[in-house]
């Protein structure tokens, strides 16, 4: 008997072609071959296309599951960020969420002592429109899928 799909499986688009950007900003997120379109997901947003789940980050319990180095980030940015702005998480490991774009308004608000701060998250299925590459795009659906009966 054949076993049944996961209902997360990603189906591999064979002529996928990655998003194009109305705006001149290109802001990308990179995770080795993958490469997520920050600017583009952005866009979407803005302009009503693509509406993600919001929720409140508790940054201390953020912080005791995920590394922010915190020497890496730009320290003058760091005083500019807005912390009203929205973070991104993103779900690159199923199950596992990351900050894909928000990492120094995430560290500046723990430094000014807020308790939460808001994200927009965005789940695996929902990250396919926003690869930056074609290449980046199979590679995450294969790994994706080679995870699904982890």
């Amino acid at each position: 008997m054949k076993k049944p799909k996961h209902p997360r499986t990603l189906k591999l688009i064979k002529n996928y072609i990655p998003k194009q950007l109305v705006s001149d900003e290109i802001e990308i997120y990179p995770n080795g071959i993958f490469q997520f379109f920050i600017s583009k997901i952005l866009e979407d947003i803005d302009n009503g296309i693509f509406i993600p789940k919001m929720e409140r980050i508790d940054i201390a319990k953020w912080r005791k599951t995920h590394i922010i180095n915190s020497e890496s980030l730009d320290q003058v940015h760091l005083q500019r960020v807005n912390t009203k702005q929205p973070i991104i998480q993103a779900e690159i490991r199923i199950g596992q969420f990351e900050i894909i774009d928000g990492n120094h308004r995430i560290e500046k608000a723990y430094r000014d002592g807020k308790k939460s701060i808001h994200s927009y998250k965005i789940y695996g299925e929902e990250l396919v429109p926003y690869f930056y590459t074609q290449e980046g795009y199979e590679c995450f659906v294969k790994y994706w899928n080679s995870k699904l009966g982890d």
